[in-house]
């Protein structure tokens, strides 16, 4: 069998016997795109997420999907792999790059030169970055700067070295969609997968970690529920390492007084109850049901999104705020009841009572800064959360359960006479507005400065009204969304950028403004 310039020999050999044939039939795959796709890619790419498409399809017909479902621009101009290994075979990719976008061959406006350069390559064009592994990092650093990437004839095994080629030369989060059997690898390779249950089979969906019926439904996962749990996981990350820093670091002033013989400045039912009763049913509510804006005002601005790429809720640098923040409430929860106790008639008991009193004080006021979206139950679960303080308080400082146990219940009707004491009540709505000062000055502060941007966004003019062809959709005039296979004939518009479907619009517009009678 002969292996050398086996495709050369294959293509004389095909030329040879498509030779006088007589044609006696032609039949075709109608590859039909889902409804609400391209609106869904353009959503995605509003929002900065790259798509990139991988297809086993002609270079043709993935092009012209491209077209169809608007991940490519009629003025789209696409670098092929030709002029892409000149460049990264240059001394400095990037700078090749850059001029090769400021010459008239790839963009008319400058500004618009990143929008509209795309990346089409092909299975056996890939297969090179095994050779030179050196190109990965260079060849990510110019795709980041495209609109879009194409790769087409590609294998399973290849769309799954594409999707760790991303992984391990970027930082970013990928996800794979597919909808067949040939798509596993490349939904296990991701961090996250997602099956589409088509009628290629089920292959693809068992083996994702979300599962959904139609494309346009990824509008919701990503640009609604996607960034709805990303702002609840982070707020309740943040406020957890509040609420136990801030109530946990009190013991550490407290040692500096006691000579550090692990003495609790807490009663010893306090502490096992503020995390379970005192502040847990609130902030589960937040991470259920927290949302900023809803899911009709999350699709309308999909540039809302871009949030959790910078990282603007979970950062280190956030942290680390939310830490330091932690700190200074203890100072605060610690050194202002001991100073105003100082060198009074009241015990040590009292004292543990008021920091208590004010450290659920402060936690409580602080998811209610936090929470944007309130419903019945996170209204019921902060008040009944406060409730349960002062009741469960008052229980286990009871005379019964004292007799019953006094070395576990040895706080006796401490309480009793601290709820009714002003100098008590004062002491700990004094700390815990002192605490709680940084995050409210915060807020306040936010929305200062974030005033001016919304009389922006309330006072712009309307958006301009949509020119809508006269064609319907089942016309025979209006330029199918089909995926077509094709090698001669509109092939060649279709690796220029050229929209048949423009020239039919500029073609109408011209007929309507011949016709329309002029002002006099």
């Amino acid at each position: 069998m002969t292996t050398c310039e086996r495709d050369t020999r294959l293509e004389k050999l095909y030329d040879e016997m498509e030779r006088d044939l007589l044609l006696l039939g032609v039949t075709a795959i109608e590859d039909r795109l889902q409804e609400g796709v391209p609106e869904t890619i353009a959503l995605l790419q509003e929002a900065g997420i790259k798509v990139w498409v991988l297809t086993g399809d002609k270079k043709e017909t993935t092009v012209n999907i491209g077209y169809s479902c608007k991940l490519l621009d009629p003025d789209s101009r696409l670098l092929e792999w030709q002029e892409l290994r000149q460049i990264l075979q240059s001394a400095d990719p990037q700078v090749s790059f850059f001029k090769a976008k400021q010459t008239e061959l790839w963009a008319t406006h400058k500004e618009m030169a990143r929008a509209k350069t795309s990346v089409v390559l092909t299975g056996s064009e890939l297969a090179e970055f095994e050779q030179r592994p050196e190109w990965g990092a260079s060849f990510m650093s110019l795709a980041d700067q495209c609109q879009s990437v194409l790769c087409c004839r590609v294998t399973p095994a290849q769309k799954a070295e594409i999707v760790k080629l991303v992984r391990k030369h970027t930082s970013s989060i990928t996800m794979s969609i597919g909808d067949g059997a040939n798509d596993v690898n490349m939904i296990k390779t991701a961090h996250i997968g997602v099956g589409l249950a088509g009628v290629e089979g089920g292959q693809a969906v068992q083996n994702a970690d979300f599962a959904v019926s139609q494309f346009r439904f990824l509008q919701r996962l990503l640009l609604v529920h996607g960034r709805w749990s990303y702002r609840r996981i982070s707020l309740f990350l943040c406020y957890f390492l509040f609420k136990t820093c801030g109530f946990a670091l009190v013991h550490i002033w407290f040692g500096i007084f006691n000579g550090f013989s692990a003495q609790s400045l807490y009663e010893t039912w306090f502490i096992a109850l503020y995390t379970v009763f005192y502040t847990a049913a609130p902030v589960i509510c937040m991470a259920i049901f927290e949302q900023d804006v809803s899911a009709e005002s999350s699709l309308k601005l999909p540039e809302l999104y871009k949030s959790g790429q910078k990282k603007e809720l979970s950062s280190p640098t956030k942290l680390i705020m939310y830490l330091l923040y932690a700190v200074y409430a203890s100072l605060v929860l610690f050194f202002i009841p001991c100073g105003v106790f100082y060198n009074t008639a009241y015990d040590y008991q009292t004292m543990a009572v008021t920091v208590s009193m004010a450290a659920t004080f402060t936690a409580t006021v602080e998811i209610v800064m936090l929470t944007r979206y309130w419903t019945k139950f996170s209204i019921a679960a902060v008040c009944i959360s406060f409730v349960m303080f002062f009741l469960c308080t008052r229980i286990t400082h009871s005379s019964r359960l004292f007799q019953s146990s006094p070395a576990d219940y040895y706080f006796l009707g401490v309480s009793e006479k601290a709820f009714i004491d002003p100098v008590v009540w004062l002491t700990a709505l004094l700390t815990a507005w002192t605490a709680v000062l940084p995050s409210v000055t915060g807020h306040a502060l936010s929305v200062v400065l974030t005033v001016h941007d919304k009389h922006k966004i309330h006072s712009s003019s309307p958006p301009p009204v949509e020119l809508r062809s006269k064609f319907r959709r089942g016309s025979s005039f209006r330029r199918s969304s089909y995926a077509i296979s094709q090698d001669a004939g509109p092939g060649r518009l279709i690796n220029s950028a050229t929209s048949i479907r423009r020239a039919e619009v500029l073609k109408e517009e011209k007929v309507a403004g011949s016709e329309k009678p002029s002002d006099i």
